[in-house]
């Protein structure tokens, strides 16, 4: 998934006020900011393939250490105490790692049978971007919904939190339709560069969005 990832962070802000907009939308892509990763150490394997699926080309072939479930759950664990260290958080690290968590269960849903439960074991998927049109509407119900939820628990206290929310959402679903309407990128080294320059503008958006757009007042 793409915009369904961001989708479950922003429905979380209710959850856990104190969370930086940043951390809510960077930690359900997590197994996805690991995957580049290891992919370019050469320690998993991942091809495009043009009209591989109907909404993605992506044929990944080895990914234990990124998306396994029992790699999900320690990058999990990892990343919740890395913010509970960080902010004595308690409430908000328990929110990280279940967002954390939250990616393998949705490419589980999203992917064809390559989602492995541990390095070695069987793979599983039950193969959602088999269907162009499922997907788009999943994914679009998810990040409205989101995005809903996320501007309800928030509130615009300049320009920046009034206009660059609304821009933030946009630029996401527009990217997520360039993705899967559009043409394929030319090599995975292509899509991992995409998905760097992807990561900077959100992150940078997000964390300018949120001096200017703080949680309500309970």
């Amino acid at each position: 998934m793409f915009l369904g990832h961001f989708a479950v962070g922003l429905a979380a802000r209710p959850l856990a006020p104190r969370l930086p907009l940043a951390v809510l939308l960077a930690a359900p892509q997590a197994l996805d900011l690991v995957w580049p990763v290891m992919v370019g150490l050469g320690l998993e394997r991942a091809r495009i393939e043009p009209g591989h699926l109907e909404a993605s080309p992506l044929v990944l072939e080895h990914m234990p250490y990124s998306h396994s479930l029992v790699a999900a759950l320690g990058w999990a664990l990892l990343c919740a105490l890395g913010y509970r260290l960080v902010t004595r958080d308690r409430r908000g690290a328990v929110v990280v790692a279940a967002l954390v968590l939250s990616h393998w269960l949705l490419d589980w849903v999203s992917h064809e049978p390559d989602m492995p439960l541990w390095p070695g074991s069987g793979r599983y998927g039950l193969g959602l971007w088999y269907s162009l049109p499922a997907t788009l509407a999943t994914e679009l119900v998810m990040f409205a919904a989101g995005a809903w939820l996320y501007t309800r628990a928030t509130v615009a206290r300049g320009p920046i939190g009034r206009f660059g929310w609304p821009f933030l959402a946009v630029l996401l679903t527009a990217g997520f339709l360039a993705a899967v309407l559009g043409d394929p990128p030319p090599t995975i080294r292509a899509l991992l560069i995409s998905v760097a320059v992807l990561i900077v503008v959100v992150i940078g958006a997000a964390i300018a969005i949120e001096r200017q757009r703080p949680a309500r007042a309970a």
